[in-house]
């Protein structure tokens, strides 16, 4: 309602305790009468003489312009200790405290014997109704507001009651609102309309409304003065003084602004309910008063009016100001001396009472009662269909909560079993690699002790028959002991063959792997030993954690009461890694490749392992009997025992070959062979592209290399040291011969497990063509049937394939150049069986015109 005022930066003083006596002192002379607004100025004159002489004793040391006075600047005080302003501030509480009691009593017992000269109500019911009665200083102040100003005297606009104006003792004409604000009334709704419309008015018309009061501001004592706050010309700047006191008269008008607009919300603001109640007051003396009238006929109408008319005054009395305050015409202000009622023509005519109306509105009631009952009916029906939909639902919740409370408990359980599995293998894993490590030093120490004593015998034999050797070196005692272990070893193998009947074999055919007695118990010793340790890795573990088949047992419930989780959780792709270690367990000592072994269960071959006991365990894993094809296809687990060839048995079985296998073993090499084709032909997982069976190839062409480089020697001596069949040097020769031979034999078996490249590059361009071709020359020289002898059996060990081949002849050309030689070298007459002996070999390597030549020239 009031422009509010713009807020200016005002350095307060600070006041010393003679400054808040002398106020005090000045406060305690106003009083509250009605008459005593005369007083004011004296008050503020001697107030101002009293600040005017503290001021003068204390100089300022800092001013804004040359001629401010000595009170205008900053006050130096002498820092005072905390317990005596501690002190002050109560003193001073207590004499506040002290004089809001005494003003309160003094109000309350002049309150008592007012009464309002209408008969209203005294100033302590008015209190305890929450109506202040504003007099004195504070209904001048009200009336100095700023952005008020003084309408014109014409009075009141239409509809408005006029008041009598209150003696004037400046002699100036107050506006009829300024009058009301002075004499304590609180404005209602219209009145703040109606003042609005006059400002506007005004500004319309060209009338001058004055901005602010100058003598107010000069009144206020400040020591800043503002464009905003004063409107002076610029002449009288260097004359006014800047004043950073506190306006307190700024301070409790800025305090009765907020009270007047908490008035003026409360005012409007009244609840339905009191206007509910107090129109029902209306309608009820209305209706008495016309049922005391009945009998008059219509005449009774005015009656009615005057009966109602006097009720709305009545009830105008025992309400107050309230009701004028919800927008009543009827107006009583209080502290004032007249009462302007309400002309009873004013209010509404009553409706239409005859039949057809009373009849129409019972029947319109009746309908909005029924829309409302369908409205009821249907929330009703929506409501039961809830209640029912959410019974269904408790229902259905109660009878899942069972099941899924079991579900719940076990996944809980799944998972601590899981995690303590999973913590448990992380513990003995290092334990079993251990003790591996350990039976594949026992392997690798007893494999590479047979092969340093072959090379050791090779070596010993080229010294002793070469014919650049020295004569010291058959003198050594070492090299003796050595040669007639050999002989004997060889004896004996000798003696063996004969008793099965093996014609065909040549020196040099067999493999030198015999062991003491000594040896072969002491290494058995150290394998009992580390089954004797495997057997205790375990031991201190429970049953479900240590058993397979308890492992077994808890994945295959988990796989049983919910499929899609377990396949979720990619249990399928980790079964290989929780079964690995078990599995290692009880395949420690397994080696495929030693003869007739009987290590932990296991056999001589790879069929060996599908006997095992972990083997029989897993394979039905997760199948219930009855499984469809379509079901078994789309079996997370379908690939379980290929992965567990893949991932274990594979990886073991490369880490016994590094160590034990010997590629001129023919034996060893056979079983090799078999159980790595089964494998790759049983089980879908191992393709080409798998990881640990190309681990394990490059493991066995590591191991052929090897052999081809350190193995295989061929002694080279002049023609006419080979002249005796029967001597040394001749049964050395023969005998590595035989031994490369072995090796190409044991090479070209790997043929469609090994790539055709590597294995021509091993046998037919390391051994065939560098070693065997040299020694079939050297051979042929020396016997042609004997080097006849030989090549047959090289080509006998080629692949089948190989020998139906057309292409054959293109990287066996050096072995076919040798056989036409060879033609040339035998005596046409004396050797025609061998002649067409060699024309067969020449077509079985496809060399089928040089075949024709041969015979048409030799046969």
């Amino acid at each position: 309602m009031f422009k509010k005022r713009k807020t200016a930066n005002i350095r307060q003083r600070r006041v010393s305790e003679e400054d808040v006596t002398g106020e005090g002192d000045i406060i305690g002379v106003i009083t509250t009468d009605d008459s005593n607004s005369n007083t004011v100025p004296a008050v503020k004159k001697e107030k101002k003489k009293v600040k005017k002489e503290a001021d003068a004793k204390k100089q300022s040391v800092l001013s804004f312009e040359d001629e401010l006075e000595a009170d205008d600047g900053i006050i130096f005080q002498e820092k005072k200790s905390s317990l005596s302003y501690k002190l002050r501030k109560e003193m001073k509480k207590e004499r506040k405290e002290k004089r809001r009691e005494e003003k309160e009593k003094q109000r309350q017992a002049e309150g008592k014997d007012k009464k309002n000269k209408n008969g209203g109500p005294t100033v302590s019911e008015l209190d305890e109704l929450g109506i202040r009665i504003v007099n004195g200083r504070e209904a001048e102040n009200i009336a100095i507001q700023p952005g008020d100003s003084d309408d014109s005297e014409d009075g009141a606009t239409p509809g408005h009651h006029k008041f009598r104006p209150r003696g004037n003792k400046s002699g100036q004409s107050l506006d009829p609102w300024k009058k009301i604000l002075q004499s304590g009334q609180i404005p209602d709704a219209n009145m703040i309309h109606a003042i609005r419309k006059k400002r506007q008015q005004a500004r319309e018309q060209g009338d001058m409304i004055p901005i602010d009061d100058t003598v107010r501001v000069e009144e206020g004592k400040s020591r800043l003065v503002r464009d905003d706050d004063n409107d002076r010309s610029d002449d009288e700047e260097g004359q006014s003084r800047m004043d950073f006191s506190v306006n307190q008269q700024a301070r409790d008008r800025q305090q009765r602004r907020e009270a007047f607009d908490a008035a003026q919300e409360r005012g409007s603001d009244i609840s339905d309910h009191e206007s509910d109640w107090e129109k029902q007051q209306l309608l009820k003396a209305g209706a008495n008063a016309k049922v005391a009238g009945g009998c008059e006929g219509e005449g009774s109408q005015d009656g009615t009016v005057e009966v109602i008319s006097s009720a709305m005054q009545y009830s105008s009395l025992d309400s107050g100001v309230a009701l004028g305050m919800t927008g009543g015409t009827d107006q009583l202000l209080w502290g004032t001396e007249s009462t302007i009622p309400t002309s009873a023509a004013s209010l509404p005519r009553p409706a239409n009472y005859e039949a057809e109306g009373i009849i129409k509105r019972l029947q319109d009631s009746r309908t909005s009662l029924e829309e409302v009952f369908r409205r009821h009916q249907a929330e009703a029906d929506g409501v039961d269909g809830e209640l029912a939909e959410c019974k269904a639902t408790t229902e259905r919740c109660t009878h899942d909560q069972q099941p899924l409370t079991s579900i719940f408990q076990f996944y809980q359980d799944i998972r601590g079993y899981v995690t303590d599995l999973r913590d448990c293998l992380n513990e003995k894993v290092p334990e079993i690699n251990s003790l591996e490590e350990q039976v594949y030093v026992l392997f690798r120490q007893r494999a590479q002790k047979m092969v340093q004593r072959r090379r050791q015998d090779v070596r010993d034999q080229n010294d002793e028959f070469s014919p650049f050797a020295g004569k010291g070196a058959a003198s050594d005692e070492y090299r003796t002991r050595r040669a007639a272990e050999r002989e004997g070893r060889r004896t004996r193998r000798r003696r063996e063959r004969e008793k099965r009947g093996d014609s065909g074999h040549h020196d040099g055919m067999s493999t030198d792997d015999e062991e003491s007695h000594s040896e072969i118990q002491m290494v058995q010793t150290e394998l009992e030993h580390a089954i004797v340790e495997a057997r205790k890795v375990f031991e201190d573990v429970e049953e479900d954690f240590s058993q397979l088949k308890r492992i077994v047992a808890w994945l295959e419930e988990w796989r049983a009461r919910d499929l899609p989780t377990y396949s979720d959780a990619y249990v399928s792709y980790n079964l290989p890694k929780i079964f690995s270690p078990y599995i290692r367990l009880q395949m420690l000592l397994w080696n495929p490749l030693i003869k007739d072994s009987d290590s932990n269960g296991s056999g001589s071959n790879g069929v060996e392992v599908e006997r095992m006991q972990w083997f029989n365990l897993l394979l039905l894993y997760g199948s219930s009997g009855g499984d469809e094809p379509k079901q078994l296809k789309e079996d997370p687990d379908r690939n379980l025992m290929s992965n567990l060839i893949e991932r274990v048995v594979l990886i073991k079985l490369k880490d016994i070959v590094g160590c034990w296998w010997d590629p001129l073993s023919h034996s060893q090499t056979v079983r090799l062979v078999n159980l790595v084709r089964h494998y790759a032909e049983t089980y879908p997982t191992l393709s080409p592209s798998s990881k640990p069976l190309q681990n394990l190839t490059h493991a066995i062409i590591a191991k052929i290399k090897d052999a081809i480089d350190n193995d295989i020697f061929i002694p080279m001596f002049p023609k006419n040291v080979y002249d005796n069949r029967n001597s040394g040097v001749s049964l050395f020769f023969q005998r590595q011969f035989w031994v490369a031979w072995k090796l190409l034999s044991s090479t070209l078996m790997w043929h469609k497990v090994l790539s055709d490249s590597v294995i021509h590059d091993l046998a037919i361009r390391s051994l065939l063509n560098l070693y065997l071709l040299p020694a079939l020359n050297l051979a042929a020289e020396i016997n042609p049937s004997d080097a006849l002898d030989k090549c047959r059996n090289v080509i006998n060990s080629l692949p089948r394939a190989w020998v139906k081949s057309e292409g054959t002849h293109v990287f066996l050309g050096r072995l076919e150049d040798f056989l036409v030689k060879l033609a040339e070298k035998l005596d046409p007459a004396a050797n025609t069986p061998a002649l067409r002996d060699l024309c067969n070999l020449l077509k079985s390597i496809g060399a089928n015109t040089q075949a024709e030549k041969i015979s048409n020239k030799y046969l």
